[in-house]
């Protein structure tokens, strides 16, 4: 059972962003510190990847480990269980998707975990700028 009423629920969701997550601006600050041109959350993209690099046709998802159900990391919530469980295996699926569709269309996508991005910031950024740096 929900301990806020519909209408604090309803503000709290509306709270979550989508784009310009903590994340997101963390890795944006890191590559225009190193000079690396990007575009964010592009429309006309499958999946409207957090940074797209056109050029070299690489997509980069920042992935929530809620959101994205983390297999160790997503706790889910104890009320309305059934619902999350079914959105966020949604979710997994239409990230599945993305990638094979993108990846179809010679697009190399890379996916990073919250919590790695966390724990590691260096190392993600490695992944992104080794993914963009090859010929």
């Amino acid at each position: 059972m929900d301990n806020l009423t519909p209408e604090q629920r309803r503000k709290n969701m509306q709270n979550i962003r989508s784009v310009n997550t903590k994340p997101e601006l963390l890795i944006a600050k890191e590559l225009r510190k190193r000079k690396i041109y990007f575009a964010r959350n592009v429309n006309t993209i499958l999946g409207k990847p957090d940074f797209v690099f056109r050029r070299k046709k690489v997509a980069v998802f920042i992935d929530s480990d809620f959101w994205h159900g983390h297999s160790l990391r997503c706790i889910m919530p104890k009320s309305n269980l059934s619902y999350w469980e079914g959105k966020i295996e949604r979710n997994r699926q239409r990230d599945k998707a993305v990638n094979k569709q993108l990846k179809s269309m010679g697009w190399q996508v890379i996916r990073i975990w919250e919590f790695d991005l966390k724990i590691n910031l260096e190392k993600s950024l490695n992944i992104i700028i080794s993914a963009i740096k090859e010929p």
